[in-house]
């Protein structure tokens, strides 16, 4: 994978870019651009709406240096012209990745000795995985080495079985879904979790795109009309805020399009990348995620008001995984985490057992960062930083 300057943003922090750790944005999706993290959620400056930038108080460019890809090839700016070129499951996502950073340290060379994590959200629950399991692995047999250090998952869709089989009493639950409506749902759950059992991925995908996402479908989800809310990013918001797709209005201006040697490419939607992934979306990577969790840190948080992959679906994966400190952490007492002493709000909730650390942050939807951005700000600075959860 090649990278130009639109395909990987490197943001200098205020500290020391020469020991600041490096730390990989991926986006969800599949198919979603990083370059909605770097505008919409923690980037140095997010969009206005009469297509300026303005600086953002709660960066995480200002204690790390975050690397922003695109990924896999298709997705915003990234491209390939032979359909052979798309990636159509997580071992070749893992690759393209890997070798897109090795381009990266061999280009940047001052980097390649500072530590490093792979952090993203929702469907990069996923790419993350694959990418620093494909690194534990594999990097050691490599010229260029890769300091992994740990994982960060926001919302993460990497046990889509677990997921799906909550869906429908988790719905229920916050009043989404009536009961004549929540049976309905639970059995197309359950056909789709027995589709993913006999690995006809397919048909697994369809029953859930029909029922939830209407991704690549021709007609609104089951969900979406239900409920009359095409969003399901977070439970206060029927739609998507309108500020969270300036950005790509922002990206096809002109002189923007020059400044990062775009030529006449069209920034993706990402619809195309997707059909290629299809029969991969509803495939685990529990057992990769269970591998690194044994070696290294892992983060795994989510929104307190996310519907898509919601804080209780999963607690539903995580007590069915089965790691070092699987049985510690079914008996860890929770903490309440507040960022000051100060604070009357509680900001979330930890449980942490040995290197890894579950959180829930309390006010945030399926896309953390652009609800809750100094929360998510502290919550990533205190698990790199190994700062504790006490309030300063």
């Amino acid at each position: 994978m090649s990278m130009t300057p639109s395909e990987c943003s490197l943001s200098h922090p205020t500290v020391d870019p020469t020991v600041a750790p490096v730390v990989l944005w991926l986006q969800g999706g599949p198919g979603g651009s990083s370059m909605f993290g770097l505008f919409v959620e923690h980037g140095p400056y997010f969009v206005t709406s009469n297509m300026t930038l303005r600086p953002r108080d709660f960066s995480w460019t200002t204690t790390l240096s975050m690397l922003y890809i695109d990924n896999p090839v298709g997705t915003g700016f990234s491209f390939t012209d032979d359909p052979q070129g798309y990636a159509v499951n997580e071992d070749d996502v893992a690759r393209n990745l890997y070798s897109a950073l090795v381009q990266f340290f061999l280009l940047f060379p001052e980097y390649k000795d500072n530590d490093f994590y792979a952090t993203g959200e929702s469907y990069a629950g996923k790419y993350v995985p694959a990418l620093a399991h494909y690194i534990h692995v594999f990097g050691s047999m490599m010229t260029t080495k890769i300091n992994l250090k740990g994982i960060a998952l926001g919302d993460a869709y990497s046990d889509p079985e677990s997921i799906i089989g909550g869906y429908a009493t988790f719905l229920y639950q916050i009043g989404l879904l009536d009961e004549k409506q929540r049976k309905y749902f639970q059995k197309q759950c359950d056909e789709c979790v027995k589709y993913i059992k006999e690995k006809r991925w397919l048909q697994a995908f369809e029953v859930l795109d029909k029922l939830l996402d209407g991704d690549l479908t021709n007609n609104p989800s089951y969900f979406q009309n239900i409920t009359g809310c095409p969003s399901y990013y977070n439970i206060l918001q029927c739609k998507e805020p309108e500020d969270q797709n300036y950005y790509g209005k922002f990206l096809s201006l002109p002189e923007v399009r020059q400044a990062i040697h775009v030529g006449n490419r069209t920034f993706s939607d990402g619809s195309e990348v997707e059909k290629y992934l299809r029969e991969d979306t509803v495939k685990s990577v529990k057992l990769w995620l269970a591998e690194l969790m044994n070696n290294y840190k892992v983060l795994i948080y989510n929104g307190q008001l996310d519907i898509i992959v919601a804080a209780s679906l999963t607690e539903r994966s995580l007590m069915t995984m089965k790691w070092k400190g699987s049985q510690k952490y079914k008996q860890a007492e929770r903490k309440v985490w507040k960022i000051f002493k100060s604070d009357d709000e509680v900001a979330g909730y930890v449980r942490q057992v040995d290197d890894f650390y579950q959180v829930i942050v309390r006010g945030g939807g399926h896309i953390l960062p652009y609800d809750q951005p100094l929360r998510s700000f502290d919550m990533i600075n205190r698990f790199i930083f190994e700062r504790g959860w006490d309030p300063y």
